[in-house]
């Protein structure tokens, strides 16, 4: 496995679409600044695509995969992947502005780009085209109310913290087992002990 991908393992908000298609797509494997994994679940019930709640004391990443059905996999990707890199980032704990919301936009662009999501400047551009909201819409994403500036964002951005080559492994190979386990909480604290285990 090239690093590039065992970098998107850990870092990214590993996206795990189902086959089912555009109203089944999941998301697993968002880790916060240090680290440490953020769960993400499915609620339905949510009027947002995705927000961050905070349960039992630790963030949770909660995303409804039936809100705003119009949008495309690759928006939806992008919003959740924007939301992780929220965390990510260590911007978690801070007031959403213009300004870390654009951070993390390109974050989150880059993660999508390093999944092979979206490829070259023509997939690009083709997200772009598709973020545009009305301000009833802006009610169920991640805000505040922005342009997106796709095409200022660089693939140098940098994680907030730069994992070792072992650790890496290690993390991958947790993911891999939470994959196959499914989204119970038992199987989010053994994914979490997991990636305790695998140390700094």
């Amino acid at each position: 496995m090239t690093a590039l991908r065992l970098v998107f393992a850990l870092l990214a908000c590993l996206l795990m679409p189902s086959l089912a298609g555009a109203q089944d797509l999941t998301f697993r494997g968002c880790t916060d600044a240090s680290g440490r994994a953020v769960p993400s679940r499915v609620d339905e019930s949510l009027p947002e695509v995705v927000t961050t709640v905070v349960e039992q004391g630790r963030f949770t990443l909660l995303y409804n995969p039936r809100a705003l059905p119009g949008i495309s996999d690759p928006a939806r990707a992008f919003l959740y992947a924007h939301e992780c890199a929220r965390h990510n980032l260590g911007l978690a704990r801070e007031a959403r502005t213009v300004e870390n919301a654009k951070q993390a936009d390109c974050w989150g662009l880059s993660t999508l780009q390093r999944s092979g999501l979206l490829r070259g400047e023509g997939d690009v551009a083709a997200l772009q085209s598709e973020l545009v909201f009305t301000p009833e819409q802006w009610q169920r994403i991640p805000g505040p109310n922005r342009g997106f500036e796709l095409a200022s964002c660089s693939l140098q951005a940098k994680p907030a913290f730069t994992p070792e080559p072992g650790w890496d492994m290690c993390v991958h190979k947790c993911g891999d087992r939470l994959f196959h386990c499914g989204q119970s909480q038992s199987c989010l604290n053994t994914y979490d002990a997991c990636v305790a285990g695998c140390g700094r």
